[in-house]
């Protein structure tokens, strides 16, 4: 028999209209957990109320990454998937996910591809799996809407890093690499598998990492966690010495932006 399915959705605010649009028609073994962070004032769709196979979790403050943990907090099936209110799923690839890891036993975490509306992959993949560090070395980066796991390997072991994340007091990003290098050094095994699940919006641009410096030093900060120092070091060299050498820009603020992070930001 396949694992059961939850698929966890943070939203925020007025998004709550959107996510009616995550939802597939109902189908055995697969439900959702909505963690939605509101002070009250929107009202959420009728058709979400109804809906059997939906848990709504409704709580106030900022932080997506208080959001995701939340609906960790609630979670219930053998399988989740992380998500956000704009994403796009079809039952064959939650099938896939399933499938997955009935044929993996061995993985707590696996990392799937995701592509954007128009079809096209949100990034390069490796064109094989492979356990998640060799698929980092080979250039990928998990997005938080590519990770699933299992719920019992996972839960009340780790959980988002709340200093990171959109709506964290500083550091407005990499809470996907943090949840990731948490779970390696719990001794989780993670692996990558090159097959799409979602559909979402285009990963952000590079032009926003250069332009704001807000993501320069949550880059720091997230080299450090997942790294330590002396790691972090080097790799905001390198980070600033790709910009200078691939785009043509100034490396010296983003090195000191990205070293502040590393050195200075309480994580």
């Amino acid at each position: 028999m396949l694992p059961t399915v939850n698929i966890l959705i943070s939203t925020v605010g007025q998004r709550i209209s959107q996510v009616p649009a995550v939802l597939m028609p109902q189908q055995e073994g697969v439900s959702y957990v909505i963690s939605h962070q509101d002070d009250g004032t929107h009202a959420v769709p009728a058709s979400l109320l109804n809906r059997p196979d939906v848990l709504l979790s409704t709580i106030e403050g900022r932080g997506l990454s208080r959001n995701r943990n939340n609906t960790l907090r609630h979670a219930a099936a053998d399988i989740c998937i992380i998500a956000d209110d704009d994403c796009r799923y079809t039952g064959q690839r939650i099938l896939q996910v399933r499938q997955a890891y009935a044929d993996h036993p061995e993985a707590d975490i696996i990392c799937f591809a995701s592509e954007d509306y128009d079809c096209h992959p949100r990034q390069r993949y490796p064109h094989l799996s492979m356990d998640y560090p060799q698929a980092v070395r080979a250039g990928y980066y998990a997005s938080s809407v590519e990770l699933t796991f299992r719920r019992k390997s996972v839960v009340g072991r780790i959980c988002f890093n709340p200093h990171f994340g959109l709506g964290a007091p500083r550091l407005c990003a990499g809470e996907e690499d943090v949840f990731l290098a948490d779970a390696l050094r719990q001794g989780l095994k993670v692996i990558f598998i090159p097959k799409v699940i979602v559909q979402t919006a285009p990963g952000s641009t590079g032009q926003a990492f250069l332009t704001n410096p807000q993501l320069q030093l949550t880059k720091g900060a997230t080299f450090r966690h997942c790294y330590g120092i002396a790691g972090a070091l080097w790799r905001t060299l390198k980070e600033a010495g790709w910009w200078f050498v691939h785009r043509r820009a100034n490396p010296f603020p983003i090195l000191y932006r990205m070293t502040k992070g590393a050195i200075t930001v309480n994580q």
